[in-house]
């Protein structure tokens, strides 16, 4: 799971953090089963607080997306795929939503937005 945090965006760390390792759990990057990384060693690689990790991650346990086990650290849960589905969805539409705000102060028109959607979603990942 890679997780990469903006220290100037508006969305606090630990959000960041819950956000991309809830996508990479619900997108079955990160298998049930599996461990995420320990709250030291991405606090390290992310140079933030262990505070900040542990705020995502509890958060994480909170949404039944993960568990905490004594000795193995945050073990990823069996997620429903219909429920799974409904979540990556809706990230889909807050995306859409964000995109939407963003055209409007860019004062690009929808069909501007669609020809520049079209360029992206053609481009090699």
């Amino acid at each position: 799971m890679r997780v990469v945090v903006s220290t100037g965006s508006a969305t606090p760390i630990y959000e960041q953090i819950k956000r991309q390792a809830r996508s990479a759990i619900l997108s079955g990057e990160v298998l049930p089963g599996q461990t995420l990384p320990s709250l030291r060693q991405l606090a390290a690689d992310l140079r933030v607080s262990v505070i900040t990790v542990t705020r995502a991650y509890n958060d994480l346990v909170a949404e039944c997306l993960v568990e905490r086990r004594h000795g193995h650290g945050f073990v990823v849960l069996a997620v429903e795929p219909g429920v799974a589905s409904a979540a990556l969805r809706e990230r889909v539409d807050d995306a859409l939503r964000d995109l939407r705000r963003a055209a409007r102060h860019a004062q690009l028109s929808l069909t501007d937005t669609h020809h520049r959607l079209d360029e992206i979603w053609s481009e090699d990942d």
